[in-house]
């Protein structure tokens, strides 16, 4: 059975949130996932560059660690094995055999019955690798699949959204935690009649705009810290970053984290010339906000 490699939580280099942000977010989702008459799936729903994945890392981390993830894909538009949406059932039942031995067995018959079930429809997928192991295993455990947008899709429901519709009722221990875009295909999906009475929603573009503020804030005062400990080729206040200099990057930001992480990526650059002598001037923020929204607009990060 074929499976995808380095969609894990625990693959590449994917970072989570700095300690101290996101604690709301997060608090609401480790609720969800202990209140056992709650919702069997949750769409943590945000808008490109709002931190989805940054927070489901942080919420395999802190399950992992906590012995309640059983299984994780992080899916991206710039791979061909985790953008192929047939190898997220396979891969997740990869990952729950080492992680549940009670697994193994029922997950082994089905494959000396059906070796080539991971080219099969992603019903049968579904039923035969997912559902029935953990019907005959009867442990409740978490699954977390990140950017679901970001997996090539023709149906116009996500297919996968529309076969986990069909089933999410047959494994009441199982909690299924996706992110995504509000794309058509994926608001689609959640709002079947069959998926959407099981379905929790957080909109991360709806949060307070003051906590979310506060967070950006945050770790923008405490990365380029971290930058000025490294470099020895500037001469820096003790107070820098200035409070309104933090205030003004904030502002540009404008909710988006994915704006504070470009600006930090490129004054940490070891190529940027912005170091070398402007970073202790009374003109950095200035340029600083300018490079800033230069470097946000040339790059296409992952949200």
């Amino acid at each position: 059975m074929h499976h995808s490699g380095g969609v894990s939580h625990r693959s590449g280099s994917r970072q989570g949130c700095l300690r101290g942000t996101r604690r709301d977010v997060l608090q609401q989702l480790e609720d969800w996932l202990e209140n056992e008459q709650g919702q069997r799936v949750f769409w943590l729903n945000g808008l490109a560059g709002t931190g989805k994945s940054t927070i489901a890392q942080t919420f395999a981390e802190i399950t992992f660690a906590e012995g309640k993830l059983g299984a994780s894909f992080f899916c991206s538009r710039n791979f061909e094995d985790r953008n192929n949406i047939e190898r997220i059932f396979p891969t997740l039942a990869f990952q729950l055999v080492y992680r549940y031995p009670a697994f193994r067995e029922p997950l082994l018959q089905v494959l000396r019955a059906n070796p080539g079930i991971g080219q099969e429809k992603l019903c049968s997928q579904m039923e035969k690798l997912i559902v029935g192991p953990f019907q005959a295993m009867q442990a409740p455990t978490l699954i977390i699949i990140d950017a679901l947008d970001e997996c090539r899709d023709e149906e116009p429901a996500s297919a996968l959204l529309s076969v986990l519709s069909r089933y999410v009722g047959k494994i009441p221990l199982v909690k299924f935690f996706i992110t995504g875009r509000p794309e058509p295909r994926i608001r689609s999906g959640f709002r079947l009649e069959s998926l959407q009475p099981h379905t929790d929603v957080l909109r991360l573009h709806d949060v307070e705009r003051c906590s979310v503020d506060s967070d950006i804030k945050l770790f923008l005062k405490t990365q380029l810290m971290d930058i000025t400990r490294t470099r020895s080729n500037c001469s820096l206040a003790e107070d820098w970053p200035a409070s309104q200099d933090i205030d003004a990057l904030c502002r540009k930001a404008a909710g988006f984290f994915i704006y504070a992480a470009t600006v930090v990526k490129f004054v940490a650059s070891e190529s940027t010339h912005l170091m070398r002598g402007s970073l202790s001037s009374s003109h950095f923020p200035k340029i600083l906000l300018m490079r800033g929204s230069w470097a946000l607009i040339s790059s296409t990060p992952k949200s």
